[in-house]
């Protein structure tokens, strides 16, 4: 009897650890960096089967007894090769076993991390607030690092041996990515006092490069050269910011901003002049889930539109609270959101809690649908068949088919 119970104990044993393992993951493109890739249509066509499960969670947060704001963590994963990297305001660096939750490396920059990394040809690339731009080979090994003149809040792009980002100074640089010498500098020159703090990384597409500038101003640049090729002003006034998107996406011969209304602008891509605008309600975020059609995200609904005949295709509430953020994997739109959680009616415990939402893109309808434990203020990712995030509260949460 004995010998069968310890039976019994190993095999119960060996399922428990075998469930913590998580699923196997699935063979897809690799989500390299913000909003997916250089473009930043920050959309994938791999397919993620809902509904979803937790496959595993892991607190990154710094504990302090006392916080005189609410933090929030802006840096969204990226997924590549089995491996999630990501960086945190707790100035801390992470590369995690993407289905296990195992800390592989890590990183003190000693200063808050709040864009993407990027990652290509072996290397991981990440910006941090004291304006360092820092890449590591795979294994964790610093390569080099460059100091700009202010915070680095944009994700890099790495393309043909150059890698380019800007910073919070409106200032653009060009360094070589296999050793961080700087190739060029564009300086925008806005002379301000002070600067909002905008979150927005550069696009790229046939050898340019788009920016979105302080002063509300999309430039494009020669990516070779660091040459001004165009600008459009597309907002007039940066005093609200705002949290939604201020990252420029390229498409089929069209660069995509939002502009001070709160509409979706399309822009030559050639020239800067002004193609189409979707303004039937104000924008926080949008996808283009295909060639013909756009899908704008406001505040609390969500609108697809026929970018062609102007046609309304879909309306959508937002299921619960406020959007924060929208991202597409295969047929899915998943929504991010947060709402107040207000426990026995006493606004002084009141809290802020996630929601993600995923819909069919054709047609609007949930799919499937999970509450998180705190609010979430950046993107998510999502590559190998998982589904990644990081809450504000520091904690990185992956989701896996059920």
């Amino acid at each position: 009897m004995i010998r069968n119970w310890a039976k019994i104990f190993v095999l119960i044993s060996f399922a428990a650890l075998s469930g913590c393992a998580g699923k196997p993951l699935a063979t897809t493109d690799p989500w390299g960096t913000q909003l997916f890739n250089d473009a930043r249509t920050n959309r994938t066509d791999a397919d993620v089967t809902v509904p979803l499960a937790l496959s595993w969670d892991k607190d990154l947060s710094e504990f302090r007894l006392l916080r005189p704001f609410t933090r929030e963590e802006l840096s969204t994963p990226a997924l590549s090769d089995g491996l999630l990297y990501i960086g945190s305001t707790s100035d801390r660096f992470y590369a995690v076993d993407l289905s296990k939750g195992r800390v592989k490396w890590k990183f003190n920059a000693r200063h808050p991390l709040e864009a993407a990394p990027a990652i290509t040809d072996g290397m991981v690339c990440f910006g941090s607030s004291d304006g360092v731009m820092r890449c590591f080979d795979a294994a964790g090994k610093l390569l080099w690092q460059f100091q700009a003149r202010s915070e680095i809040l944009s994700s890099p792009i790495v393309k043909d041996g150059q890698l380019y980002f800007n910073s919070s100074d409106d200032r653009a640089y060009a360094l070589d990515a296999k050793t961080g010498e700087r190739l060029w500098t564009y300086n925008r020159g806005t002379f301000k006092a002070v600067s909002p703090r905008i979150y927005g990384s550069p696009a790229y597409s046939n050898g340019r490069l788009y920016f979105l500038f302080s002063d509300g101003v999309v430039v494009s640049i020669e990516a070779s050269t660091g040459r001004e090729v165009w600008s459009k002003k597309v907002i007039s006034d940066f005093s609200q910011a705002g949290r939604w998107r201020r990252t420029p996406l390229v498409e089929n011969g069209s660069v995509y901003v939002i502009d001070d209304n709160g509409a979706v602008v399309a822009l030559s891509e050639e020239s800067g002049e002004v193609k189409g605008i979707f303004n039937l309600i104000k924008a926080r975020d949008f996808i283009l889930p295909d060639p013909r059609s756009i899908v704008i995200a406001g505040e609390s609904q969500l609108v697809a539109v026929d970018r062609l005949s102007g046609a309304i295709l879909w309306k959508k509430d937002v299921a619960t609270g406020t959007l924060s953020s929208i991202f597409a994997s295969g047929d899915k739109l998943f929504v991010l959101s947060n709402f107040k959680k207000t426990p026995l009616g006493i606004d002084f415990l009141a809290r802020y809690k996630g929601h993600v939402e995923a819909l069919n893109i054709m047609d609007g309808t949930t799919a499937w649908t999970t509450k998180l434990g705190s609010s979430i203020t950046a993107n998510a990712s999502s590559a190998y068949s998982r589904v990644a995030l990081l809450t504000d509260k520091g904690e990185i949460t992956v989701f896996e088919p059920k």
